[in-house]
């Protein structure tokens, strides 16, 4: 009976075993972080089987205003993203190649308003995919006007973002300002961003009631590659226009050239860090993901997650 007792616990235990294989819980506990004193300091030993698409995982109940700040090894440097970064909950961030080898030199996690109750380093399952709401992928979308003419609406999750992008980045040079207009006023704040490739060449808040935003170029915005709105909190956004000016403000005449009558096939979807570092599953912050499409065009765009 003793040893049918003890094969019956096991067979009870294996379910769990096979659970938890790939999930390792790297600290558990109770720690109040109220101010920006609070520190958390993980040794690199406990995360040294860190590897590329696995997932860190914070468990976190946050109050209002939370922040969070994870930095890595002697330097305490900013995980890319993870600087005073508002949050509303558990955490995921997605390990890249260079992530693990930071992970392994330990970590500093510090921030005000939560409570972090665990830190897991697991197999990432799938589940793990950006947040952003693209809303147009053609180069010729911002001078055509939100959809091709049309008025569009978009769905805001929190973090997340939708933008208007080119194959090449465009010379702004000659415009004054990019103009995008609301149907409705903005239920949130949110920003207005240009980018080139990865790097922020400028920000712009457009206020919660606001139903215009226009975004001043300079010789500084000679290359642009993508003009995005992004969202701390989730919102639906309806959008009138999205167009060019000329120096004196006036809006730049568009003509509407239709989408094609079918959406080229995708080919593959390549995923990018900040860093230029490939990826085989987007990761939490900024990623650079480039789609090929039959017919030989690529599209480059950024997704926030």
């Amino acid at each position: 009976m003793k040893n049918l007792k003890t094969i019956f616990l096991a067979l009870l235990a294996m379910p769990f075993l096979a659970a938890s294989a790939a999930e390792t819980v790297v600290w558990q506990g109770s720690k109040q972080f109220l101010s920006w004193g609070d520190v958390l300091n993980i040794e690199g030993s406990k995360l040294s089987a860190a590897k590329a698409d696995d997932v860190l995982h914070l468990s976190i109940t946050a109050a209002a205003g939370a922040q969070l700040q994870v930095s890595w090894g002697n330097g305490w440097t900013n995980f890319d993203g993870l600087e005073s970064l508002s949050i509303n909950g558990d955490y995921d961030m997605v390990v890249t190649t260079q992530d693990a080898s930071r992970l392994r030199q330990g970590i500093h996690i510090k921030g005000v308003n939560f409570t972090l109750t665990a830190v897991t380093l697991k197999t990432n399952d799938g589940k793990y995919e950006t947040l952003a709401d693209d809303l147009f992928a053609w180069d010729d979308m911002l001078l055509s006007g939100a959809a091709q003419g049309q008025t569009c609406t978009v769905s805001l999750k929190p973090y997340g973002g939708a933008g208007w992008y080119w194959q090449e980045p465009k010379d702004l040079s000659g415009y004054g300002s990019i103009v995008i207009d609301l149907l409705q006023p903005a239920s949130e704040t949110m920003t207005a961003q240009l980018f080139y490739n990865e790097k922020s060449v400028k920000s712009q808040t457009i206020a919660k009631g606001a139903t215009q935003c226009r975004i001043t170029l300079t010789t500084a915005h000679r290359k642009t590659c993508s003009v995005n709105i992004i969202s701390e909190k989730a919102q639906t956004v309806a959008i009138g226009s999205v167009n060019l000016a000329d120096k004196q403000g006036n809006i730049v005449s568009t003509t509407v050239s239709p989408l094609p009558a079918a959406t080229p096939q995708v080919l593959s979807v390549e995923y990018y860090n900040t860093a230029g570092v490939r990826l085989s599953r987007p990761q939490h912050g900024m990623n650079i993901v480039k789609t090929h499409y039959q017919g030989g065009r690529t599209i480059v765009r950024k997704e926030i997650r």
